[in-house]
């Protein structure tokens, strides 16, 4: 056995080290030619705004020496340029470490140590390196750009969620960590009965059910964004959040709203990082739902093996929460491994991740009397459903950058993600689905592949004027796999007007199994001006054709637009930005068809118009000095095409003498819908405290209605679901070894159905009393105040590596009103856990 590991471990390192000779030739020269002293070693190196961690793995790779470093000491993502001939390396990093608090010490003989500054007066003087000002514009960041660059020149608003800052806090799911942080993107608190994702704005409403931003995880896009609901926050960069449509001239299809893009860490463990890091924690939490506290649990473990040049993560995530009402336990595991190589010239980059969830599902309390009700009507079927919800969702990808000079940078990304879903709920009708088993037979598989190939020409000099040129071709393919649901003639069922069958039968057995496949190619050209760096132009357009429509593919031009200006005024930075975009969403997605069922080309639907969106936003950014920033948004967009599930009477059902005793759902297109309003971004740090303040408000109304449409919306109406306005706070206080976080957020005043009594009335809904459909719906209309989300942890750390963690989640104990009045969430949560780092 002893042997066999041994074996194994020899080949892998033979294997990192034989891919690292390809990809490294010049570092394998500077080696063979260095002097045996790591700092007087002589590199010539050019950088054109790229980040300080790059140049460092670009240092380490040419000069073939080790440099060690803490993260929480180096301003990382901050952006340098520079031409350095024939110089030391330790002249190299005394000029890229410019005002940061670490000097560089040999440690070997070819070792290099950023230790940080002893002296305190040198410590006062440098700026903290995780500061706000002007390190927020010059740091680097990869969304907005195919191949990163600063954020100085970017025309639109882009939010930075440090993974650090996640981490301190505790946070899990990716609700929680947006809701706080980004003005204007709301996700509902996620009840752990359901294992969807459900947003209430993205600046307001771009469809009905499928309300969503864009994922990517490394540059990789998901196949359902809805299904990326956790991560490991020890596994995270950052997150970085675009909001509009101004993003879909580079990300194409499906970022009618928004781009998210998650950036995993890949960290040598001689760079300072840890090799093993654990996570344990346990609790309990409160329900009224059941007769006492119910059990939660969370355990994180994550291996790093490598240098700064080869590394290797791997981590694996356990969690579980009890029965908050009968029969609702879930369970969770994820898994993930990832590596970097680095050359001279080449950075590879892999990716995997994969989770699994289950949630035993059962009826909900609030809906006993309705759904039992409604299974005796159906024939006495059973009140309770055995059938647990699942999942399983993968990503395996890469990516592989090359500069081919300081002007040249070339990129290739390819990857598949994909998911497997079990009888999950479809929450996205009127009706809870606890009303009806049609309303739970979501089930399906996906799988999407992505190929992305692009380069960037950066011409001219930035103090004068520069010039970036992008041109990347995208191709993506989606498998989708969903049942044919064959219903009963009890109770609701899916029309044939979205490609499921009807037959007489139990309700929602199924039948074959349909498969479909949606493509979708893009070419990308972007031009980006810089005039002393100080005004700035960008302007790009993407020729898309896409085979998500009813009857064949259709090609499209989604344009982008945009100009910025900064100034200096001593410590103070402002920046003025406007941007313009337009994107298009195709009636045929995995959240759909997944969520919804497939969609045929009946007669019906041949004329469903795809989901478009357009906007201009404007802002200013204001950053004082390494202490604060403001950001000021105000943005217009005009969405059209927008499907909704309408509930229509079945015909079929009808008899001389009586109306339909039946229902069904069929999409429609709704017309045309305003997204206004205003957003607010503002960050503080002095000494051991920060905090953040996000706030946004929006007025999205029905301007407009689509010929054929018939349900319930009137122009005027506000859309349905839609907050008015969302907060959120954060504040962090950092001792020598206590920590303390506090988390806070709220949505104020949205109107949702009252789906309590929609429940109640669905059970007496064949009597043809009650009217359940059309106009008569808006009976059922009720506004909602909101609740205030409350979070706290505080953590004392003992020694090097080893701290305890006392958190709380929910402090002020809600556990329903939000979105609506019959979705449960668990109550006050307490956990405490330990961290554990061995170096």
């Amino acid at each position: 056995m002893r042997r066999g590991g041994r074996w194994l471990v020899a080949c892998t390192r033979g294997a990192l080290c034989a891919l690292a000779m390809l990809t490294a030739p010049t570092a394998l020269w500077a080696q063979s030619t260095a002097p045996s002293v790591p700092l007087e070693r002589r590199v010539s190196m050019q950088f054109r705004d790229i980040s300080l961690r790059e140049a460092l793995d670009r240092v380490m790779a040419v000069a073939q020496v080790r440099i060690s470093y803490s993260a929480e000491l180096l301003p990382l993502d901050r952006s340098v340029r520079g031409t350095f001939d024939s110089v030391t390396v330790g002249a190299l990093l005394v000029a890229l470490l410019k005002d940061v608090a670490v000097v560089p010490v040999v440690s070997g003989r070819d070792q290099v140590v950023l230790a940080p500054v002893r002296d305190e007066r040198a410590m006062r003087a440098t700026p903290p390196p995780r500061t706000a000002g002007t390190a927020e514009l010059d740091r680097v960041v990869v969304t907005g750009s195919v191949a990163g660059a600063a954020q100085r020149p970017l025309t639109i608003a882009l939010s930075v969620i440090d993974g650090r800052d996640v981490g301190h806090a505790e946070v899990h799911d990716i609700s929680s960590a947006l809701s706080v942080a980004v003005p204007g993107l709301w996700a509902w608190e996620q009840s752990p009965a359901s294992l969807i994702a459900r947003y209430g704005s993205i600046r307001g409403a771009s469809s009905f059910g499928a309300n969503y931003p864009k994922i990517y995880v490394d540059g990789l896009a998901t196949a359902n964004p809805l299904l990326v609901t956790q991560f490991d926050p020890e596994s995270v960069q950052r997150i970085e959040v675009i909001r509009g449509p101004q993003g879909a001239a580079l990300y194409g299809a499906d970022a009618i709203s928004g781009v998210v893009n998650i950036v995993t860490r890949h960290e040598g463990v001689d760079a300072g990082a840890p090799r093993v890091r654990m996570r344990s924690s346990a609790g309990y939490a409160s329900s009224d739902y059941s007769s006492s506290a119910v059990f939660a649990q969370d355990h994180r473990l994550t291996f790093g093996i490598g240098s700064s040049l080869r590394t290797a993560q791997f981590g694996l995530g356990l969690g579980s929460l009890g029965a908050f009402y009968t029969g609702a336990a879930s369970h969770s595991v994820q898994a993930s491994a990832g590596g970097r190589l680095i050359g001279a010239r080449t950075v590879v980059t892999g990716t995997a991740r994969l989770v699994s969830g289950s949630v035993g599902t059962t009826v909900n309390p609030l809906l006993v009397n309705s759904t039992v009700a409604t299974a005796a009507h159906a024939g006495g079927a059973a009140a309770r459903r055995d059938d647990a919800q699942s999942l399983q969702a993968y990503t395996v990808g890469a990516t592989v950058k090359y500069a081919a000079s300081d002007r040249w940078t070339h990129t290739l990304v390819a990857g598949v993600d994909g998911y497997v879903l079990s009888n999950v709920a479809n929450d996205f009708t009127p009706f809870p689905s606890s009303t009806d088993s049609a309303l739970r037979a979501a089930r399906g598989a996906a799988d999407r592949t992505t190929l992305r190939v692009s380069s960037v020409a950066r011409l001219g000099r930035v103090e004068r004027l520069a010039l970036s040129l992008t041109f990347a071709a995208e191709h993506s393919a989606l498998r989708q796999e969903a049942p044919v649901i064959q219903l009963g003639r009890a109770g609701m069922h899916q029309a044939a007007v979205v490609g499921l069958a009807r037959a007489v039968g139990p309700m929602g057995s199924t039948a074959a199994t349909q498969v479909d496949w949606v493509t979708d190619a893009g070419f990308t050209t972007q031009a980006d001006v810089a005039w002393r760096d100080r005004w700035f132009l960008s302007a790009g357009l993407r020729l898309e054709r896409n085979s998500g429509y009813v009857i064949a593919a259709r090609s499209n031009l989604l344009p982008m637009i945009g100009g910025a200006w900064v100034r200096e005024f001593g410590d103070v930075t402002l920046k003025l930005r406007t941007a313009f975009g337009h994107g298009i969403r195709a009636p045929r997605n995995a959240v759909r068809e997944t969520m919804f069922g497939m969609m045929n080309a009946k007669a019906v639907v041949r004329s469903l118009a795809p989901e478009e969106q357009s906007g201009v936003e404007g802002g200013i950014d204001l950053l004082l000095g390494h202490v604060a920033t403001l950001q000021v948004t105000r943005f217009g967009q005009l969405a059209s095409g927008l499907i909704q599930q309408v509930i229509i009477p079945d015909s079929t059902s009808a008899t001389a003498n009586q109306p339909p005793s039946q229902l069904s759902l069929q999409y429609q297109n709704v017309g045309s819908i305003g997204n206004h309003g205003w957003e607010l971004q503002a960050t503080v740090r002095q000494g051991r405290l920060a905090g953040a303040v996000s706030l946004a408000t929006v007025d999205s109304r029905v301007r407009s209605l689509a010929a054929g449409y018939t349900g319930d919306l009137r122009p005027g109406d506000r859309v349905l679901g839609v907050p008015g306005r969302t907060a959120g706070a954060s504040a962090t206080w950092s001792g020598v070894r206590w920590k303390a976080v506090v988390g806070v957020s709220r949505a104020f005043d949205w109107i949702e159905y009252d789906r309590l009594s929609l429940a109640a009335a669905y059970v007496g809904f064949d009597r043809a009393t009650v009217p359940l459909y059309g106009a008569d719906l808006r009976g059922y209309w009720r506004t909602y105040a909101g609740r205030t989300r409350l979070r706290g942890s505080v953590s004392r750390a003992f020694g090097r590596g080893a701290s305890l963690v006392l958190t709380g989640e929910n402090l002020l104990n809600f556990q329903r009103g939000e979105p609506d009045n019959v979705t449960i969430v668990p109550g006050r949560t307490i956990t405490t856990g330990a961290r554990l780092s061995f170096y």
